[in-house]
């Protein structure tokens, strides 16, 4: 018999039992019961039998990495090695010897023939579970009652058109705010004039103050004597290289190489350096 074919047998005293035994991935003592439904009778919303469950831990069962809830039934079994049937043979075998004292002989049948074979074992000597009824609707009820149901439609009738009107109202509000832009507003245009001219006038004046304060550094005595004596310096250097560079023949290495031409560019660097340290006490 398939396991598929199967009725959705409850046991919760079966589960209960296998709650206690060792969990099938790590073998220390499980946690839950978990129902197996691949190949079996589980279907939509509808648990398989107690009969097809596995004891396992938390974390095998949902909190782990490797949980069968997160990598899948097919995978978990793949991974730690176990047989779908051969669990079954053998929590069903364990139960039926621990609770009823009865023992089965493995070798004669098939293992969905043995596992039908020790449900049914197990559904005879142990106590029936049966799902519970559904509670009857008493006879008089407010459902019926047509005081209720006119009061009913009434109240979905008054909740439609506030929800209605509350949209209306969010609508014109959104509207509303929409036309009192800032934009056509009197004092937001006149305060933005005159954030523009007072921008304007503090411009000119940082761009007079610069220019007034570079035109009394020319005109300061210190600067024309200093430019003249770099002027000077700048003459001497030049010459110097135009005439080291007749009376030197011409080599591999270029002039940017030579040791002259180093100690000149050293030079220039140390005078431009003393030089914009006289301007800034100066200025100071």
């Amino acid at each position: 018999m398939e396991l598929s074919k199967h009725k959705n047998h409850r046991n919760p005293k079966y589960l209960s039992w296998l709650r206690k035994q060792p969990c099938v991935a790590s073998g220390n003592k499980a946690q839950c019961a978990h129902h197996i439904r691949l190949g079996t009778n589980g279907g939509s919303s509808l648990k398989p039998s107690d009969y097809f469950c596995i004891p396992l831990l938390n974390e095998f069962h949902t909190t782990g990495l490797f949980a069968i809830h997160v990598v899948g039934e097919d995978t978990f079994l793949k991974q730690f090695k176990l047989n779908r049937n051969e669990l079954f043979i053998k929590y069903l075998t364990q139960y039926l010897i621990e609770t009823f004292d009865v023992y089965i002989q493995l070798e004669d049948k098939k293992d969905e023939e043995l596992i039908a074979y020790m449900i049914k074992l197990v559904e005879e000597k142990g106590p029936k579970f049966d799902r519970p009824k559904k509670k009857k609707k008493p006879k008089h009820s407010l459902v019926d009652d047509e005081f209720y149901q006119k009061a009913k439609e009434a109240k979905k009738t008054q909740d439609r058109e506030l929800r209605l009107k509350i949209k209306e109202d969010v609508k014109l509000e959104k509207a509303s705010s929409m036309t009192k832009s800032l934009k056509g507003n009197e004092y937001y245009e006149k305060s933005k004039e005159l954030k523009r001219l007072k921008d304007k006038e503090l411009r000119a004046k940082i761009k007079d103050s610069a220019q007034s304060q570079k035109k009394q550094i020319q005109e300061s005595e210190f600067h024309k004597q200093a430019k003249e004596l770099k002027r000077a310096r700048d003459k001497e250097l030049r010459a110097k290289i135009k005439l080291d560079q007749k009376n030197k023949a011409p080599t591999e290495s270029s002039i940017a190489q030579s040791e002259y031409h180093q100690k000149a560019k050293e030079f220039k660097r140390a005078r431009d350096k003393e030089f914009r340290a006289m301007l800034k006490a100066q200025r100071k």
